[in-house]
Protein backbone atom coordinates (compact mmCIF):
# COMPACT_ATOMS: atom_id res chain seq x y z
CA UNK A 1 0.00 0.00 0.00
CA UNK A 2 2.89 2.32 0.85
CA UNK A 3 4.44 1.81 -2.60
CA UNK A 4 1.15 2.66 -4.32
CA UNK A 5 0.87 5.95 -2.44
CA UNK A 6 4.51 6.79 -3.16
CA UNK A 7 3.98 6.06 -6.85
CA UNK A 8 0.88 8.27 -6.95
CA UNK A 9 2.72 11.12 -5.20
CA UNK A 10 5.61 10.81 -7.64
CA UNK A 11 3.23 10.94 -10.60
CA UNK A 12 1.58 14.09 -9.21
CA UNK A 13 4.96 15.73 -8.66
CA UNK A 14 6.06 14.87 -12.20
CA UNK A 15 2.80 16.18 -13.70
CA UNK A 16 3.14 19.43 -11.76
CA UNK A 17 6.73 19.85 -12.92
CA UNK A 18 5.67 19.29 -16.54
CA UNK A 19 2.91 21.86 -16.30
CA UNK A 20 5.26 24.44 -14.81
CA UNK A 21 7.80 23.79 -17.57
CA UNK A 22 5.20 24.25 -20.30
CA UNK A 23 3.81 27.34 -18.62
CA UNK A 24 7.15 29.14 -18.38
CA UNK A 25 8.65 27.93 -21.66
CA UNK A 26 5.51 28.26 -23.79
CA UNK A 27 5.52 30.50 -26.83
CA UNK A 28 5.13 34.14 -25.86
CA UNK A 29 2.42 36.22 -27.46
CA UNK A 30 3.89 37.56 -30.67
CA UNK A 31 2.79 40.53 -32.67
CA UNK A 32 1.04 38.23 -35.12
CA UNK A 33 -1.10 36.57 -32.45
CA UNK A 34 -1.75 39.90 -30.77
CA UNK A 35 -3.06 41.49 -33.94
CA UNK A 36 -5.21 38.46 -34.70
CA UNK A 37 -6.98 38.77 -31.36
CA UNK A 38 -7.32 42.52 -31.76
CA UNK A 39 -8.90 42.08 -35.20
CA UNK A 40 -12.22 41.32 -33.56
CA UNK A 41 -13.23 44.71 -32.25
CA UNK A 42 -16.55 45.49 -30.72
CA UNK A 43 -18.37 48.71 -31.31
CA UNK A 44 -19.59 50.55 -28.29
CA UNK A 45 -23.28 51.36 -28.56
CA UNK A 46 -24.32 54.98 -28.38
CA UNK A 47 -26.17 56.36 -25.36
CA UNK A 48 -29.38 56.60 -27.37
CA UNK A 49 -29.09 52.94 -28.38
CA UNK A 50 -28.53 51.95 -24.76
CA UNK A 51 -31.57 53.95 -23.60
CA UNK A 52 -33.72 52.46 -26.36
CA UNK A 53 -32.64 48.92 -25.42
CA UNK A 54 -33.35 49.51 -21.74
CA UNK A 55 -36.79 50.99 -22.38
CA UNK A 56 -37.67 48.06 -24.65
CA UNK A 57 -36.89 45.76 -21.71
CA UNK A 58 -39.19 47.66 -19.31
CA UNK A 59 -36.50 49.73 -17.58
CA UNK A 60 -36.84 53.44 -16.86
CA UNK A 61 -34.01 55.79 -17.74
CA UNK A 62 -33.70 58.90 -15.57
CA UNK A 63 -31.27 61.75 -15.63
CA UNK A 64 -29.31 62.46 -12.47
CA UNK A 65 -31.50 65.48 -11.79
CA UNK A 66 -34.72 63.47 -12.11
CA UNK A 67 -33.28 60.74 -9.89
CA UNK A 68 -32.26 63.24 -7.21
CA UNK A 69 -35.75 64.83 -7.29
CA UNK A 70 -37.40 61.45 -6.80
CA UNK A 71 -35.00 60.55 -4.03
CA UNK A 72 -35.63 63.83 -2.21
CA UNK A 73 -39.40 63.50 -2.63
CA UNK A 74 -39.30 60.06 -1.01
CA UNK A 75 -37.20 61.30 1.87
CA UNK A 76 -39.52 64.24 2.53
CA UNK A 77 -42.70 62.20 2.55
CA UNK A 78 -42.01 58.70 3.85
CA UNK A 79 -44.73 56.20 3.17
CA UNK A 80 -46.98 55.50 6.07
CA UNK A 81 -47.49 51.80 6.55
CA UNK A 82 -50.99 50.75 5.76
CA UNK A 83 -52.72 49.53 8.83
CA UNK A 84 -54.59 46.38 8.04
CA UNK A 85 -57.82 45.93 9.80
CA UNK A 86 -57.94 43.06 12.20
CA UNK A 87 -59.92 40.08 10.99
CA UNK A 88 -61.58 37.64 13.33
CA UNK A 89 -62.69 34.11 12.65
CA UNK A 90 -64.47 31.41 14.59
CA UNK A 91 -62.73 28.11 14.02
CA UNK A 92 -64.62 24.95 14.87
CA UNK A 93 -62.26 22.03 15.41
CA UNK A 94 -64.04 18.74 14.93
CA UNK A 95 -62.96 15.17 15.54
CA UNK A 96 -60.70 13.91 12.78
CA UNK A 97 -59.46 17.33 11.62
CA UNK A 98 -55.76 17.40 10.83
CA UNK A 99 -53.29 20.24 11.16
CA UNK A 100 -53.53 20.62 7.38
CA UNK A 101 -57.30 21.14 7.62
CA UNK A 102 -56.87 23.70 10.40
CA UNK A 103 -54.14 25.67 8.63
CA UNK A 104 -56.07 25.66 5.34
CA UNK A 105 -59.20 27.00 7.09
CA UNK A 106 -57.17 29.76 8.77
CA UNK A 107 -55.54 30.73 5.49
CA UNK A 108 -58.90 30.89 3.68
CA UNK A 109 -60.21 33.17 6.43
CA UNK A 110 -57.13 35.46 6.04
CA UNK A 111 -56.04 34.85 9.61
CA UNK A 112 -52.63 33.53 8.53
CA UNK A 113 -50.73 34.20 5.32
CA UNK A 114 -49.15 30.80 4.70
CA UNK A 115 -50.89 27.56 5.59
CA UNK A 116 -47.83 25.39 5.01
CA UNK A 117 -45.70 27.57 7.34
CA UNK A 118 -48.32 27.31 10.09
CA UNK A 119 -48.65 23.55 9.56
CA UNK A 120 -44.86 23.23 9.82
CA UNK A 121 -44.93 25.26 13.04
CA UNK A 122 -47.58 22.95 14.48
CA UNK A 123 -45.55 19.90 13.50
CA UNK A 124 -42.26 21.23 14.89
CA UNK A 125 -43.81 22.23 18.22
CA UNK A 126 -45.76 18.96 18.26
CA UNK A 127 -48.96 20.94 18.76
CA UNK A 128 -50.52 19.12 15.79
CA UNK A 129 -50.70 16.00 17.94
CA UNK A 130 -52.62 17.71 20.75
CA UNK A 131 -55.28 19.77 18.96
CA UNK A 132 -58.44 19.88 21.05
CA UNK A 133 -61.95 19.65 19.65
CA UNK A 134 -63.88 22.87 20.23
CA UNK A 135 -64.76 26.32 18.96
CA UNK A 136 -62.03 28.94 18.96
CA UNK A 137 -62.10 32.66 18.23
CA UNK A 138 -58.92 33.71 16.45
CA UNK A 139 -57.84 36.99 14.90
CA UNK A 140 -55.35 38.03 12.25
CA UNK A 141 -53.12 39.83 14.76
CA UNK A 142 -52.42 36.62 16.70
CA UNK A 143 -49.04 34.91 16.37
CA UNK A 144 -48.67 31.26 15.44
CA UNK A 145 -47.71 30.53 19.04
CA UNK A 146 -50.89 32.15 20.40
CA UNK A 147 -53.14 30.28 17.99
CA UNK A 148 -51.43 26.96 18.77
CA UNK A 149 -51.72 27.51 22.55
CA UNK A 150 -55.40 28.38 22.18
CA UNK A 151 -56.18 25.17 20.26
CA UNK A 152 -54.15 22.85 22.50
CA UNK A 153 -55.50 23.84 25.93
Amino acid sequence: MKQVIQGFATALLLAGACMLTFYFTGTPKTEQTATASDAVKTEKPSIDEIKKELEENDYHVLSNQDYDELKNAQQKAPEKPKKEEQKTFTLKLETGMTSQDVSSALEKADIIEDASAFRTYLDITEASESLQVGTYHVSSDMKYEDIAKLMTK
